[in-house]
């Protein structure tokens, strides 16, 4: 199967007073046709920078310094400018973390949700594109959307807006869609309510979905493939089942150590948190990264690099240590990180 969104060693890199960080190393994955891939990790590993950098839109200090962005064949990365324009919003369209901030609060959300159809065309006109941003947001869920079409972002709830911006989003029936964080700073019902409503979504128009979270949880739920982030990479790629069942890399294994068990069979389990805090990107440890915080960690992982292999079909690490977790079962020895070798503190 050709995929629809193919990432092959994309970096980007933020010039500093500390230094030149790199923010996303040599990350690669593939996104096809109707699937929901799921990219996770702590806050700062990189995962949002992923997200901007396919539509190149990183911050403005930011820059693309390597790799490869291929959508339907056609390299992202090389595409003019003018061109570009022409895929934003209109083949590939994102979902940002915060709604509220991302709606203009001067202006209608109708008219934000029909400004991308005027631009690529979809809507031949303001009243045809009023009917077709009212359909949209009966579409995900807005009552009485003849109605509040004409409402100011301030008179909407936080889900609301998150709706909004799906709607706006899903303007131009876009063939992919990034979705970053979408359930930020929303309660717990609501969260489930905005990830149904995506899926449901993806389902329905064979969306691409690349859905950017720190929840376990909702990857478990709701993807079908999971590459796990870690300091700017991606050290463990494969099935959300392989994941879940057979970590192969340490880190992914920490993760699920923090997800509480509805099994009953664990009985008491208590949840293991990982020792320390990400490193620092302007001095990162030598070796494998995650090594200060890794009860696995020896002298090797020590130094050398540490690049994603296929360790099993359809599964990639970047950990040498990969056969003794899976005859382990996943489950980390009982070991404790002390913080001070942890390194620095993104958040």
């Amino acid at each position: 199967m050709n995929a629809l969104l193919d990432v092959r060693n994309l970096t980007t890199r933020i010039p500093t007073r500390n230094g030149i960080l790199t923010i996303v190393n040599d990350v690669g994955f593939t996104l096809n046709e109707g699937e929901c891939f799921g990219l996770v990790g702590e806050s700062g590993s990189g995962k949002s920078m992923v997200c901007r950098s396919i539509l190149r839109l990183p911050p403005t200090s930011a820059a693309l310094t390597g790799g490869q962005i291929l959508f339907d064949g056609v390299d992202l990365v090389s595409l003019p400018e003018r061109e570009l324009n022409g895929l934003r919003g209109r083949q590939i369209a994102m979902i940002v973390q915060d709604a509220i901030a991302a709606l203009n609060p001067v202006l209608p959300v109708g008219r934000q949700v029909a400004e991308a159809m005027l631009e690529h065309g979809i809507a031949t006109s303001r009243a045809d594109a009023r009917e077709r941003v009212i359909a949209l947001m009966r579409k995900v869920g807005i009552p009485s959307p003849e109605a509040r079409i004409d409402n100011y972002p301030y008179e909407f709830s936080g889900g609301m807006c998150q709706r909004v911006v799906i709607a706006a989003a899903l303007a131009c029936n876009p063939r992919v869609i990034l979705a970053d964080e979408p359930t930020t700073a929303l309660d717990v019902t609501i969260q489930d309510q905005i990830l149904k409503l995506l899926v449901e979504l993806q389902k329905d128009l064979r969306l691409a979905v690349l859905l950017v979270t720190h929840d376990m949880g909702v990857v478990a739920q709701n993807c079908q493939r999971v590459g796990v982030m870690y300091s700017g990479h991606i050290v463990e790629l494969a099935t959300t089942q392989d994941i879940f069942s057979q970590p192969r890399h340490p880190y992914t294994a920490g993760l699920l150590s923090c997800v509480p068990s509805i099994d009953p069979e664990d009985g008491e389990r208590r949840l293991q948190p990982i020792a320390g805090s990400p490193p620092d990107l302007a001095d990162p440890p030598q070796g494998c990264r995650f090594h200060p915080r890794c009860p696995m960690a020896d002298t090797q992982c020590r130094s050398g690099a540490f690049p994603l292999r296929e360790v099993a079909p359809g599964h990639f690490s970047a950990c040498i240590h990969h056969e003794s977790l899976a005859r382990a079962g996943g489950i980390l020895p009982a070991t404790t990180v002390p913080a001070a070798q942890a390194g620095g503190g993104a958040s």
